[in-house]
């Protein structure tokens, strides 16, 4: 990463109200009902000139927050209000007084904590997935840059309808998944692979699992808990996979943050998100580093974890990545070097991929 303020810019953009975040039809009808006139929430007045929303002015106290930012999430939190009080009347339990479960929810924005928490939940790509504190938030450069590699694989096989399609399921192992975004993604995409995502938190396997349940896809994604700094052995096992197995490709948005940049990141990031899953180079490394551990230990691992070159080819999948990882601003040059000097050769050349607002954002290594 180049500076402490681009960081900074980087987790900002991911905030829900500055990535033009993709709301539901849901929360789209409330952008059209929060206008009109609610006697109950008072959040507009029929007065010629409106008073000041009491809610907004509580939202502007939080510095991250502009008035455009805080209008916007205003509608956002009437909107989770309204939908959970429509299900709780459904099932014939009187919910809470509207403008008073909103100035809870407004309140606890006021003091920082990430909207994506309050809410329960945030848009990946075309998945909504739930969110909980302390597990890492899903952001859109995130989703982007999955996306353009999923898209990479389909379009280096056979038609899904031809004979010369792949044989078999294309198997990835997803390093340090927290909310298991990333599985969920790449097999929502792609209807032939199936990912397996390792993380050493039990409250990311726990969200992690909790994901895969409500968007019904436990046949093809599996959460379990697994550290990348243990024996390729133990990660494989702990994938359950069959005997012997190994896997396509390993993927991974793992920590890359530097501890001295760490500091610099907005309070909302660094109060609620978990450090372990920001900080690269380790929760006890207190001094000036780089932020590229975990890229350095799946350089040492890969040549144990992925299925050799020739067998893939056999099973039809032929020229598709074997690694890719998502990495930190101006970290890019140093992975590459990384991955390439993989132990047994197994990353012959790379590329690097930018997110939606041109920043390098991934490292895509092939065998050859």
């Amino acid at each position: 990463m180049c500076s402490p303020s681009s960081i900074a810019q980087s987790f900002v953009r991911s905030s829900p109200s500055r990535i033009g975040r993709n709301v539901t039809v849901r929360r789209q009808a409330a952008l059209r009902t929060l206008s009109t006139t609610s006697s109950s929430s008072n959040l507009t007045s029929t007065s010629t000139q409106p008073e000041p929303n009491p809610h907004l002015q509580v939202l502007l106290q939080n510095p991250e927050l502009s008035e455009n930012d805080a209008t916007n999430e205003l509608r956002w939190i009437v909107s989770e209000v309204r939908s959970h009080a429509a299900k709780e009347m459904a099932r014939g339990r009187l919910p809470p007084i509207e403008d008073e479960r909103v100035g809870q929810l407004v309140r606890r924005r006021a003091e920082g904590e990430p909207l994506q928490y309050i809410l329960g939940s945030t848009d990946f790509g075309p998945l909504n997935l739930l969110c909980k504190k302390p597990v890492l938030i899903p952001r859109s450069e995130t989703a982007h840059i999955f996306t353009l590699l999923s898209q990479s694989i389909l379009s280096s096989i056979s038609l899904l309808s031809s004979a010369a399609r792949p044989k078999e399921p294309l198997s990835i192992l997803d390093l340090c998944t927290g909310s298991a975004c990333i599985p969920l993604l790449m097999t929502h995409l792609n209807p032939l692979c199936t990912v397996v995502g390792i993380d050493n938190s039990p409250a990311a396997v726990a969200l992690g699992n909790a994901n895969v349940q409500k968007l019904q896809m436990s046949e093809r994604v599996k959460v379990r808990y697994g550290n990348v700094f243990s024996d390729p052995e133990a990660l494989l096992l702990g994938a359950q996979l069959r005997e012997g197995g190994r896997i396509g490709m390993v993927v991974s948005n793992p920590p890359y943050i530097p501890y001295d940049q760490y500091q610099d990141l907005p309070r909302s990031v660094r109060v609620y998100e978990s450090p372990s899953a920001l900080l690269g180079d380790g929760l006890r490394h207190y001094e000036p580093g780089r932020g590229l551990k975990f890229y350095e230990r799946i350089s040492q691992v890969l040549e144990d974890l992925l299925v050799e070159e020739e067998k893939m080819v056999n099973q039809g999948w032929s020229d598709i990545p074997r690694v890719a990882v998502e990495v930190g601003l101006g970290q890019a040059t140093e992975v590459e070097d990384i991955l390439r000097s993989s132990k047994g050769g197994v990353v012959g050349r790379t590329e690097v991929w930018k997110d939606q607002y041109g920043s390098d954002r991934m490292v895509v290594g092939w065998s050859r």
